[in-house]
């Protein structure tokens, strides 16, 4: 996820923290905070969960930046990385790395086109979904239920069950989607 690092770097830098005191809060090893904000890993769910409470933000303020970098990237390299989906439905989902069939997360951009949706989607059990929403407004709509969501608010559920994203107003809605363990 191109810009975690340096995002990482920033807040820990602003907090007056050193890796090593980053280390013993987290637990995770010296190297491996040094390689992910170096840009060399990008590191599990599971460790973005403890630094985003070691440095106390909520983890999806951890890809702010992150998010911003992956959907202004104008350099053609990037764009050719990415996994791009379109649908006819007025959806967008790229794909926030490469070889995501090694990977135990599957991070994705959703850009939803106002009036937009996505098609209703089930994956297998113990599958689970976080969403994010970026900017906009979308509704989850989860089995029979409907959520409504904001900017800034997010939900967290088994993605077994049949579920869609809709966009009800007239402006693009961009979303960050994370499912575990990654499946296609």
């Amino acid at each position: 996820m191109k810009g975690l690092g340096k995002r990482l770097h920033d807040l820990r830098k602003s907090r007056k923290m050193t890796l090593v005191e980053l280390a013993r809060k987290t637990g995770i090893d010296q190297a491996t905070l040094s390689r992910i904000e170096n840009g060399k890993m990008t590191g599990t769910l599971e460790s973005h969960m403890l630094l985003a409470t070691a440095l106390g933000v909520r983890l999806p303020d951890l890809y702010n930046e992150v998010l911003t970098i992956a959907g202004e990237a104008k350099e053609k390299e990037v764009r050719q990385k990415l996994e791009t989906f379109s649908y006819s439905t007025g959806a967008v989902a790229e794909l926030l790395t490469t070889g995501i069939l090694q990977k135990k997360m599957m991070p994705i951009l959703l850009k939803i086109k106002g009036g937009g949706h996505t098609e209703t989607e089930e994956y297998p059990a113990g599958t689970e979904r976080f969403l994010y929403v970026i900017k906009g407004a979308v509704e989850l709509n989860l089995g029979t239920d409907k959520q409504p969501l904001k900017s800034g608010q997010s939900a967290y559920f088994g993605a077994a069950q049949p579920h869609s994203i809709a966009n009800p107003s007239s402006n693009e809605a961009w979303c960050l989607s994370i499912m575990t363990p990654a499946s296609l």
